[in-house]
């Protein structure tokens, strides 16, 4: 008998979840963990808690003033981890610089630099060092978009620290086209450590026990935001497979891990990864569920693996009626660290228009509806059937060497210090 996915019941845990923030360390996080645990455990699993420190902040204030041709306070967000200024904040000229273009830099040494996107890379921003900038202001990329609230990751931080904020796209706009030439920024925010947990419940396997398939989602969010579609959807996902698969047997070992701390860098999958480093290679594949549950939109899945896990999944796809798009890269979540160490993955999720508020305060339940969850539901909920009781395995262990570049390159831009990719 298959198992049965019901997306209402993946729907209910999302609204569960989506009630509060839930930043790594916080009380927010906390209070989800508990419910994961509650709800894990009266479907009759035994979860299992992993600890582990993580460097987190809180953001105490952050203000954007211009003082000059005109008085006026812009709305602003603070990024963590990049550093606070005085309490008196830090006044300086205002120079826009578009992308960090070296002709608009020219002459700002000291300025604070309003650019239309983030650096597009770590050595991008160390770069900026040498026009010693008083501190830096995002643009958001578009007019629909409340100021981003995120972190900048803390071994960035270590090699740059300048005082960062976000402001909407339509603020920019206004402050490059009315020459705003003088400014005051203000960002305090402290840095601290917390304890946190990864949660594991685990559906041994009845023929193939050592052989392992990883399925996770990251129940943090970023601070301040509710996290809806990021990733309240994916931990209803994950909850709802747990559940429907909880009273079947299966031949291979199904682990089910609600990963913490992916935006401060995908912190519980590097955790977690080397905490089992000594039975990584028994770890045939990771899924990963993170943005899902947006009613109005699409299903997507990225492979981070051999290309016949994409030809495999076009077939189950058509046979579902489901239509998947699919394509073979890396895709910027908790696959990552299991991908680096030589563990094919595929990423679900959902494009929608939910989506685009993600990491901002947008980002609730107000979009998500189980419609969010009936097709990805049914072809993730059949890939694993399916892949945890083949009789043998139906795709190589392996990362192909151009994913392992574009996974070298990731985790280079983002300022990762993690080891190389190994092999497959």
């Amino acid at each position: 008998m298959g198992s049965v996915f019901l997306e209402e019941e993946a729907y209910s845990f999302l609204a569960g979840l989506a009630s509060h923030e839930r930043l790594a360390g916080t009380s927010g996080e906390e209070e989800a963990r508990k419910y994961v645990l509650s709800v894990m455990e009266k479907t009759g699993f035994k979860p299992l808690l992993e600890g582990f420190t993580v460097k987190t902040f809180r953001i105490l204030r952050s203000e954007l003033h211009v003082l000059e041709p005109w008085s006026e306070q812009v709305d602003c967000r603070g990024v963590g981890f990049s550093g606070s200024t005085p309490e008196e904040g830090i006044v300086a000229p205002l120079r826009y610089v578009e992308t960090g273009d070296p002709l608009l830099l020219s002459g700002a040494r000291g300025a604070i630099l309003l650019f239309s996107e983030s650096p597009p890379t770590v050595e991008k921003l160390f770069e900026l060092s040498k026009h010693e900038p008083s501190g830096i202001v995002l643009s958001e990329a578009t007019p629909f978009r409340k100021p981003s609230q995120v972190d900048r990751l803390f071994e960035v931080s270590r090699r740059f620290r300048v005082p960062t904020v976000f402001i909407r796209f339509e603020d920019a706009f206004r402050l490059v086209k009315n020459h705003a030439s003088k400014s005051r920024l203000v960002l305090l925010q402290e840095e601290f450590d917390a304890e946190t947990f990864n949660i594991i419940v685990e559906k041994k396997g009845v023929k193939y026990p050592d052989e392992i398939i990883v399925v996770g989602a990251h129940y943090d969010t970023v601070y301040g935001v509710k996290g809806g579609v990021d990733n309240a959807g994916g931990v209803a996902l994950l909850m709802e497979l747990a559940k429907s698969l909880s009273s079947m047997d299966l031949k291979r070992t199904v682990r089910f891990v609600f990963f913490t701390g992916e935006e401060l860098g995908l912190r519980g999958s590097f955790n977690y990864v080397e905490k089992h480093r000594d039975e990584v290679e028994k770890i045939m594949m990771m899924i990963n569920l993170d943005v899902n549950g947006g009613a109005i939109g699409g299903c997507n899945a990225v492979v981070t693996g051999p290309a016949e896990v994409k030809t495999y999944l076009e077939a189950l796809s058509k046979e579902l009626g489901v239509n998947l798009t699919l394509s073979q890269d890396v895709y910027s979540s908790d696959s990552v660290p299991f991908s680096n160490r030589g563990v094919p993955s595929v990423n679900f999720y959902r494009r929608s228009g939910a989506g685009a508020h993600i990491h901002t305060p947008e980002d609730d339940a107000r979009f998500t509806a189980p419609i969010g969850f009936k097709m990805i539901g049914m072809v993730v909920s059949e890939f694993l059937m399916r892949i945890a009781n083949a009789e043998s395995f139906p795709f190589k262990r392996e990362i192909p060497d151009d994913v392992k570049k574009k996974i070298q390159e990731y985790l280079k831009n983002r300022g990762f210090e993690v080891p190389g990719v190994t092999s497959g």
